[in-house]
């Protein structure tokens, strides 16, 4: 065990300069003020924002999803990983898409045991040959260097070589968080060495705006020795609804502007969210909690995105890069892309408001991700607004189609967000609602987003029936 207290759901600081972007010079990103924690490691005392900070009056959350550097059951090593007889340092792995990475928050999910000892023996996880992931804490520094800062650690994954490498997973997130320069924290959530970390949600502050950011996530098997407890390491069980509803309304109660929600669930290869998500994550943190963004990812395939009030859900991101997963390209024109976002925040009054959304298709997830070319990248737009349109019903839930833009990427802007200003004004001048699906794409739509997982029929049978009814276009 690492000879340090472990630091969960918190962030980390040094004190520094603003962000280079004069716009933003006078913001820092820093913890809450008076938000607990267990630790603050490094030596430079965590100093929250400063009464009236002011800041900017738009900010951008970039989203990402499962996220790894290491194939199945692989050694770690500081300089990089091999995939497929292909050997990349972290830095080139994530050079083909560290340009999009440039919000004021960057969000992915963290889905591995961070560490860099090579004996720690794997969780069995009761089955006979499990998938076991751990990184080098080296991939874990390029991802924060490209500019991620806000850790989902609520997964699968998290606890694949037990107890021990939960908490080398907390000691290095701590370690790199302490080691950030220039006046920015991390953030991390969803693990924690007892339940009351596990379930903590994490606090940071961007000049005016105050963001609350909570994550949980199944376990496998629901295997007792993975879920946290009293002097025990693990993470809150999602299925388990006592453990998902502290975690959502813990994160309801923390005083915040803004507030994310990370949720790792579903089958994998499942392009429609089931009952239990929309009753979870629409009904429940969307429309009676107010939780204002819900982010899904573990199918490793991208689902719809919707607006419930005022608040917006992800429902799948897919993957953004892990070496431990598969080559997309088979899966067919639904299921072949990761899903990144830019959300575009306007403050409104006293809190905060979606003005725009850009969605990014990528593909290489396996070892380096990228965009599509624009043709490409304008059919994974379509089918995501497929998905889109099957979403929503007559109470108010709405599914959101974005607009190809001619970089193959798209583009949804909420009603008067040209009026703004600011880089939401710009994005939004001249936008017009997306367009109908092509005929010519609209049937192969049809076959490729069937509501299938990735394994036949035989694992369809084990999924609860989700009353899930397609509208044809």
């Amino acid at each position: 065990m690492r000879l340090v207290t472990l630091v969960c759901a918190a962030a980390v600081l040094l004190a520094g300069d603003g962000a280079a972007d004069p716009a933003r010079a006078g913001m820092r990103i820093a913890p809450c003020a008076n938000n607990d924690r267990t630790a603050a490691i490094g030596g430079a005392p965590v100093r929250p924002s400063a009464p009236g900070a002011t800041g900017p009056s738009q900010l951008t959350l970039v989203l990402a999803g499962d996220t790894g550097f290491n194939p199945k059951g692989a050694p770690v090593d500081p300089h990089g990983f091999t995939k497929n007889r292909q050997s990349l340092t972290y830095s080139d792995s994530l050079s083909g898409i560290a340009g999009e990475v440039d919000g004021d928050l960057a969000f992915l999910n963290l889905e591995t045991v961070v560490t860099d000892r090579n004996d720690l023996p794997p969780d069995m996880k009761g089955q006979t040959a499990p998938y076991n992931f751990r990184s080098h804490p080296a991939g874990l520094s390029a991802l924060v260097g490209a500019g991620f800062n806000l850790f989902s650690l609520a997964n699968n994954h998290s606890m694949d070589y037990g107890a021990t490498g939960a908490e080398e997973t907390l000691y290095h997130l701590a370690m790199v968080g302490a080691a950030r320069a220039k006046g920015k924290a991390i953030a991390y959530a969803g693990l924690g060495a007892n339940f009351e970390e596990a379930t903590r949600p994490g606090c940071l502050e961007l000049g005016e705006l105050k963001l609350g950011f909570a994550a949980t996530g199944i376990v496998t098997g629901q295997r007792a020795e993975h879920r946290a407890g009293e002097g025990k390491p693990g993470q809150a069980a999602y299925r388990r609804r006592e453990d998902f509803e502290i975690v959502v309304n813990r994160l309801r109660e923390l005083p915040a502007d803004y507030r994310i929600l990370s949720i790792h669930y579903g089958l994998e290869g499942r392009v429609v969210p089931d009952k239990r998500q929309r009753d979870d994550w629409r009904e429940f943190a969307a429309r009676e909690k107010g939780i204002n963004l819900i982010v899904g990812h573990h199918p490793h395939v991208a689902q719809g995105v919707e607006r419930v009030g005022d608040s917006f859900v992800f429902y799948g991101l897919g993957n953004f890069l892990h070496p431990g997963t598969a080559e997309m390209k088979r899966f067919g024109l639904c299921r072949d892309y990761g899903l990144m976002a830019k959300v575009h925040l306007a403050r409104s009054g006293e809190g905060w408001t979606v003005g725009a959304i850009e969605a990014i298709p990528i593909t290489n997830t396996h070892v380096r991700p990228e965009r599509f070319s624009p043709q490409d990248g304008a059919q994974r737009i379509f089918a995501l607004n497929y998905l889109g349109a099957k979403l929503g019903n007559s109470t108010g839930p709405e599914g959101i189609a974005f607009t190809p833009r001619s970089d193959g990427t798209g583009l949804y802007c909420s009603a008067g967000a040209e009026a703004l200003g600011g880089k939401i004004g710009a994005l939004c001048a001249a936008w017009t609602p997306a367009p109908a699906i092509p005929v010519s794409l609209a049937s192969r739509l049809q076959t490729a987003c069937a509501d299938k997982p990735f394994y036949g029929a035989g694992r369809k049978k084990k999924r609860r029936n989700s009353n899930f009814e397609f509208r044809q276009f």
